[in-house]
C-alpha cells in the first residue's frame, strides 16, 4: 500500500505541522491581506526557511511541488504577515 498524504487542517498563524521529519506535496492558500508563508525545518521557528510565498491580498494559490519538499527535523509554518487560511498536504 502506497502513502497517504495527510492535510494539516486550516492554519492561520504560526504551527508545527509535524515534530519529525517530513515531505511536503502541495500547500493551498487564501487570503484577505497580504502575506507571507513560510515553511521551516524546524520544530519552531528557529530553522531554515526551505519555502516562501507572498502573496497579494484577496487571492488563492494551490501549489504542488515537484518535486517534493523535504524536511529534515520537521515541518513548520511561520506566517510572519498577514492572517491567510493555509493547508499543508505532507507525510
Amino acid at each position: 500500500m502506497g502513502l497517504r498524504v495527510i492535510s494539516s487542517g486550516i492554519k492561520t498563524a504560526d504551527a508545527a505541522i509535524k515534530g519529525s521529519k517530513g515531505i511536503v506535496y502541495w500547500v493551498t492558500i487564501s487570503n484577505t491581506v497580504a502575506s507571507v508563508i513560510q515553511l521551516n525545518d524546524s520544530l519552531d521557528d528557529s530553522g531554515a526557511d526551505l519555502w516562501q510565498f507572498t502573496m497579494p491580498a484577496n487571492t488563492y494559490a494551490h501549489i504542488v511541488f515537484t518535486p517534493a519538499l523535504h524536511f529534515g527535523t520537521g515541518i513548520y509554518l511561520d506566517v510572519p504577515t498577514g492572517t491567510p487560511d493555509v493547508i499543508v498536504g505532507y507525510i
